[in-house]
């Protein structure tokens, strides 16, 4: 029990059992003083006993008159024996007497006031307790001190016991700070928390208790509740910052934030999620807590399907579920996922239509929501509902005027430039840009209509465009290509065929795709795709735009395939040009292979290429001309036999052009992987073709380009027709008397073995 200053109860509850306590005491003494006075003259002393027990067993007034008598009592007592001591101990009693009347009124009166202040302060919500110091141990307390303590509170038990740890840690400090200064000390807002996690706030004086100069014996603690006071201060700041963010920004992102941070701070929840409406769906915006604004963004729930969001954007309340599961209007699948315990759900609603909602959840422990959080909420609501909405208004009218600059942008790129790489390029780029997408990539199909091949990229792409390719009808970019629609995929991980999103995501690490197909003259020519790296629901609006850039760029992409087409036909009849002139420009064989080299080399983008004569005596292909081999490469390739098994030798045996997409690395044979390991072109594309002449195979070429797309059939035309004219020309030609070359000799005389010569040997 707490210990409190009071006066102590009086035995007797009677007045008159009282008053004869103290007559019986006046007796005994008048007795004792007739029998013992001769014998004890102080005896009249004891006249004290009975105005001590008047002072305590009745009023001021019956004391003073207990010490009257007792004064008369003793003169009697000095007439009888003609005393002169007894004479002035009567005196003596009778001032006694007195000064003990007047002592016990004041105390009377001390007394009463202290039981006043303690009733009072018993009654009081303020709460009051006192603790020893050192060691901080309860030893005086009310009853509204169990209010402010988490535990029972008790004399004697530590500071420590009675508060959570952050709590009694603050505590602990204020009080160290009253007896180091030897003064009050303050503290506006205390936080407390319950046992549920709910957090009160309190308003507490901390107050030295010491004589004046010595060190404080303890510390007195006063504490009001004012919690409600704190709240709605926080609840006015929160609809004044919601009210700035209206004034002051029109940016959805930044509004939004602002109005789920100031509902977290009223409702004291632990995680929320902000959904508007957009296309009759729920469309998350941002989270908090428990769910980041990565997993909340670009949700999408049918309108219908969230009952607890329709129900409070239609009733224009907050509701509140102290134990969601219980209510059949949350979605227990989505309760689980979502770990709710306790929910409130804040409808934002403005004066002309329904806005969205914002859901307050508990995640760890059911939690009560009070009246005054729920009516809070409310009004934030409706002040978000307009922020909210002026945000959207500002943000459709940006996104429209920067979408008709896109558009503009883009038919200005396709009369800018007729150059096919710059303008996919600045397609692509401001694709990106208008959509505020992470990646974005046009593919276009192949000359042979299987593939569709990476053409431009911009944003976060990391793999080479030349690695990157997808067959028709294969991926979303493939079905989108071979069905002539828009497809999408809103989050990858949610879906069976994740696969079929490859390669865009592979290169980029999106998540969520977009692919539109590239429309050109009555037929789809391509497919431009759009992605996020977060989880998004693309919108009717932004569906709509991205078929307006597509078709827009479409327009621009089909001049420029029609300039690329001719310059590429150009550049072809150029080749063939060249190399007719250098095939009839000699009868120097290795002169008409020279110049033949450097023009497919350099019009063809070669990083390799090499010309042979078939000697047909001898069954080995001459070298006659190469470019990009280094010279010790090509001193081991002087003379290459026929039964090598070389992709070069093989082309001229089985008389066909023979390419990297038959033979590669890991299927070629023993001399060929050398060769390809010794020329580092295993992972090139590359071709080799024999020089036919009427139906006589007369020698061959070895071509080699830096990516290893498919050859194309009008590259694979052109080649050809370059193998045609060096067949004519090396078969009209003969190579220089003596320039065949021989085998050098070693010291010994014998021939000396190349390195091709060794691998023969070892594959032999």
């Amino acid at each position: 029990m707490p210990q409190k200053p009071h006066q102590g109860k009086l035995l007797p509850q009677s007045h008159l059992a009282r008053v004869a306590i103290v007559v019986l005491l006046m007796l005994a003494v008048e007795v004792l003083d007739e029998f013992y006075m001769d014998v004890f003259p102080w005896i009249d002393f004891a006249w004290a006993i009975p105005i001590a027990a008047a002072a305590i067993l009745l009023s001021p007034f019956e004391t003073a008159l207990v010490g009257l008598v007792s004064m008369v009592g003793s003169l009697v007592t000095q007439v009888t024996e003609e005393s002169d001591l007894n004479f002035w101990t009567s005196g003596a009693i009778g001032v006694l007497g007195l000064v003990v009347a007047l002592k016990a009124y004041l105390l009377r009166r001390y007394f009463s006031r202290i039981n006043v202040i303690r009733d009072a302060l018993e009654e009081s919500p303020l709460a009051y307790a006192e603790f020893s110091f050192p060691g901080y141990m309860l030893m005086n307390f009310n009853r509204a001190f169990s209010e402010f303590s988490i535990i029972g509170a008790g004399s004697g038990t530590s500071l420590a016991d009675l508060f959570p740890h952050d709590a009694a840690e603050e505590i602990s400090k204020q009080m160290d700070l009253a007896v180091s200064t030897r003064e009050r000390v303050d503290n506006d807002a205390l936080s407390i928390p319950d046992s549920e996690g709910v957090y009160s706030y309190w308003r507490v004086n901390f107050i030295p208790q010491a004589s004046q100069g010595s060190t404080p014996r303890s510390v007195a603690l006063f504490a009001i509740d004012v919690s409600e006071e704190v709240n709605r201060g926080r609840t006015r700041e929160a609809a004044l910052r919601i009210s700035a963010a209206v004034m002051s920004s029109l940016s959805l992102d930044e509004t939004v934030r602002v109005v789920l941070d100031n509902l977290a701070v009223i409702s004291g929840t632990d995680s929320g999620a902000l959904f508007i409406l957009e296309d009759e769906q729920w469309v998350g915006m941002a989270g908090y807590g428990e769910y980041s604004d990565e997993s909340i963004r670009g949700l999408r729930y049918p309108y219908d399907e969230v009952a607890i969001g329709v129900a409070a954007v239609e009733g224009r309340e907050t509701i509140a579920a102290e134990n969601a599961m219980s209510d059949p209007r949350f979605s227990p699948e989505r309760l689980k996922r979502f770990k709710v315990k306790s929910s409130m759900v804040v409808p934002m609603v403005s004066s002309s239509r329904p806005i969205g909602v914002v859901l307050l959840n508990q995640t760890v422990e059911k939690s009560r929501f009070t009246e005054e959080q729920i009516k809070f909420a409310t009004v934030i609501g409706s002040h978000a509902a307009l922020a909210i909405e002026n945000a959207g208004i500002y943000e459709n009218e940006h996104y429209i005027r920067k979408s008709l600059e896109a558009i503009e942008a883009i038919s200005e790129a396709g009369l800018a430039s007729i150059d096919l790489e710059e303008v996919l390029i600045e397609l692509v780029t401001r694709t990106q840009d208008v959509m505020q997408m992470d990646a974005a990539m046009i593919m276009l199909v192949d000359e042979s209509g299987e593939r569709l091949v990476a053409r431009a990229a911009a944003g976060c792409i990391s793999v080479p465009l030349d690695e990157i390719s997808t067959r028709v009808g294969e991926g979303l970019a493939g079905r989108a290509f071979q069905e002539g629609v828009p497809m999408k995929i809103d989050n990858y991980q949610n879906e069976s065929d994740a696969i079929e999103i490859r390669p865009f995501v592979e290169s980029s690490g999106v998540k969520s795709i977009l692919a539109v197909p590239l429309r050109i003259g009555g037929r789809v020519a391509g497919v431009l795709q759009i992605g996020s790296q977060r989880e998004k629901a693309f919108s009717a609006r932004e569906w709509g735009l991205i078929q307006v850039l597509a078709d827009r760029a479409s327009m621009a992409v089909q001049n420029s395939l029609l300039y690329d087409a001719t310059r590429k036909e150009l550049a072809r009849v150029a080749l063939l040009r060249d190399v007719a002139a250098a095939c009839a420009g000699s009868h120097d064989i290795r002169k008409i292979a020279k110049r033949a080299v450097e023009a497919v080399y350099e019009q063809m983008g070669c990083m390799m290429a090499s010309i042979y004569f078939l000697d047909a005596k001898k069954q080995v292909l001459v070298n006659l001309a190469f470019h990009g081999h280094t010279p010790e490469i090509m001193a081991e390739l002087t003379e290459t036999p026929l039964e090598r098994g070389t992709l070069l030798t093989r082309a001229v045996v089985e008389r066909r052009m023979i390419t990297h997409e038959e033979i590669d690395l890991a299927n070629a044979s023993e001399s060929e992987a050398y060769i390809l390991k010794a020329l580092d072109i295993g992972g090139k594309r590359r071709c080799t073709v024999p020089f036919i002449y009427k139906d006589e195979v007369v020698g061959g070429m070895a071509l080699v380009f830096p990516d290893k797309r498919p050859f194309t059939p009008a590259a694979i035309e052109t080649i050809l027709s370059i193998a045609n004219q060096m067949a004519v020309a090396i078969h009209s030609s003969e190579l220089p008397s003596g320039d065949r070359r021989k085998p050098e000799s070693t010291k010994d005389g014998q021939p000396a073995s190349t390195g091709m010569d060794k691998h023969r040997d070892k594959s032999e």
